[in-house]
């Protein structure tokens, strides 16, 4: 016998992750009213400006073209709080339709999602080098990802409690598509450990691009 049919599409949105709300399951995508042409354009030029600046920064102090940066911890939070102070500046000046207090609040998350994994690298790495059966590339790689999932729940804690809304329906949790965005993380980790694949491939070269998401996506929230 067939499944009677739902007359409540909202909770059928609810259940493929197009509805927003506190109750949302992981796999839930956040509901965004949509943009103008003109601010998808302000945030996006917020976003390659504030991403610029440092990179800038690293070519001088470094003496290198942009191509060829080295990445260490420093290098990946500064990227990350130039994109993501960039994408709400952005955001702010060309988006008049919302309050600007939600752009903080997921440029909080958004800093806190990226700066906590970010510091757990080093640890991780340095783990897996001094206990010989973890010091293998399979094993570091597996610890990596563990150690930066862990990270963004604990800073999504951390911005909850920045941003006051712990206990409160406007509670930001991790979602899915939140690690996805972490592939700017991800990808900094496996060029810091120093992997042969990653290092043919030149990821380091793209990782101003992966950061750039993380601005994008704080410029952009509504809600």
């Amino acid at each position: 016998m067939l499944a009677p049919i739902n007359n409540y599409p909202e909770k059928t949105f609810s259940t493929f992750g197009f509805k927003h709300s506190a109750n949302n399951n992981f796999f839930a995508i956040p509901k965004r009213k949509p943009l103008t042409v003109k601010e998808h354009i302000g945030i996006t030029a917020g976003t390659l400006l504030g991403t610029a600046l440092p990179l800038l920064l690293f070519s001088k102090m470094q003496k290198k073209s942009l191509l060829n940066l080295k990445y260490s911890e420093k290098e990946m939070i500064m990227l990350s709080t130039g994109s993501i102070t960039g994408g709400i500046l952005g955001g702010i000046l060309s988006d008049k339709d919302t309050n600007p207090k939600y752009k903080i609040r997921e440029g909080v998350f958004q800093f806190f999602n990226a700066v906590v994994p970010t510091l757990l690298i080093k640890p991780v790495l340095k783990l897996c080098e001094n206990v010989k059966p973890l010091n293998n590339n399979k094993v570091k790689a597996g610890m990596l990802i563990g150690g930066i999932f862990g990270g963004m729940y604990a800073g999504a804690g951390i911005s909850n409690r920045i941003n006051g809304t712990n206990n409160t329906k406007e509670k930001r949790k991790v979602k899915f598509v939140d690690t996805i965005a972490n592939i700017d993380v991800i990808s900094g980790a496996l060029v810091m450990a120093k992997f042969p694949m990653i290092e043919k491939l030149g990821i380091a070269k793209l990782l101003p691009l992966f950061y750039m998401w993380t601005g994008y996506e704080a410029g952009r929230s509504r809600e």
